[in-house]
């Protein structure tokens, strides 16, 4: 296997690498080898509009019956006279 020096890293990204290696329980070098591969498989698909609109709501109020209500979220009509 080959080498990789990265010279002159700002302090910021290097923290911020450092953050997430810890985050994920891995050393430093295999948080930059994730991060390398990651950047060349390029950007997540999309979620599906149902996952998306599943991930918006708190635990408390998910269910498998599949009715999205929050009726706390819910303001009364307004009063136009």
């Amino acid at each position: 296997m080959a080498d990789l020096l990265v010279r002159n890293i700002a302090p910021e990204l290097e923290r911020r690498i450092k953050e997430n290696a810890r985050k994920n329980k891995r050393s430093l070098s295999a948080e930059a080898k994730a991060l390398l591969q990651k950047g060349l498989v390029g950007p997540e698909p999309p979620a599906k509009m149902g996952t998306f609109l599943f991930s918006l709501l708190e635990d408390e109020y998910r269910g498998d019956d599949l009715v999205f209500e929050r009726n706390d979220l819910v303001s009364p009509p307004p009063n136009f006279e």
